[in-house]
């Protein structure tokens, strides 16, 4: 940047830069337990609209099965104000809650008369000190394929894991899963989706702590009845990994 102020954390990432508006948390919180079911829906606050993100994780210290995981998909659903979250096929033993942080572009400047503001050059709030935010600590930019099964992992390797912290300290942006297309596999009709997959440690195989994201056929339940293309979706997607500075 040429002028105005950024702020780099030990990883690099960029925390603070007068160029763009950072995201201020609106509410955070807790879904229900899963219930019997292969979706887990939530209701969203009335009168938000559709300019926001939502960060979410599981609430678990740890995983389920042998190879004690968490695997989830989700989307928002805007005709409904509701956000759904979905398990697999392959590991849907989960019956625990997921935290969620839901997060708005700032657009008015804290009236407390504390910390530290940045304005954009027409006057507008860039960012304020006075919000909780989340932290950024990766962002993965993938196009889905058909079909695949990790696009990217971020583990205890990566330098924007923070020395301490352990898998379930860190969100997913949920805006960057979704329902991708309907596909036909032996007869069968499945929704494609982007996933999440937290590894917790602990597991029989002795796999790091890690979070690993992409898409894959036939992971989320049959659609029903009908037909469906079986070429793939070339749709991309930015996931964001993040922690909450709440």
């Amino acid at each position: 940047m040429t002028n105005g102020i950024q702020v780099l954390n030990e990883s690099g990432y960029t925390q603070i830069d007068s160029s763009y508006s950072n995201l201020q948390v609106l509410l955070s919180g807790t879904t229900s337990n899963f219930p019997q079911a292969t979706t887990l829906v939530t209701n969203l606050p009335s009168n938000l609209g559709t300019d926001f993100v939502i960060f979410i994780k599981p609430s678990a210290t740890s995983g389920v099965g042998q190879s004690n995981t968490v695997t989830f998909w989700g989307y928002i659903d805007y005709s409904a104000n509701t956000f759904v979250i979905g398990r697999t096929l392959s590991f849907n033993f989960y019956q625990g809650s997921f935290d969620y942080v839901i997060c708005t572009e700032a657009l008015t400047a804290p009236s407390t008369g504390y910390g530290l503001n940045t304005y954009n050059s027409d006057g507008s709030l860039a960012f304020s000190s006075e919000y909780k935010d989340m932290e950024c600590v990766e962002a993965y930019t993938y196009t889905l394929s058909y079909p695949s099964a990790v696009d990217f992992n971020f583990n205890e390797n990566n330098p924007g894991w923070k020395t301490g912290t352990d898998v379930y300290d860190y969100y997913l942006c949920l805006n960057a899963m979704g329902k991708v297309s309907r596909i036909q596999n032996n007869g069968t009709i499945y929704y494609r989706a982007s996933y999440g997959n937290y590894q917790y440690a602990g597991g029989t195989a002795g796999n790091p702590q890690s979070i690993s994201v992409g898409a894959q056929y036939g992971f989320t339940a049959p659609s029903g009845s009908g037909t469906a293309p079986t070429v793939e979706s070339q749709d991309t997607r930015t996931q964001v990994i993040a922690r909450y500075n709440g």
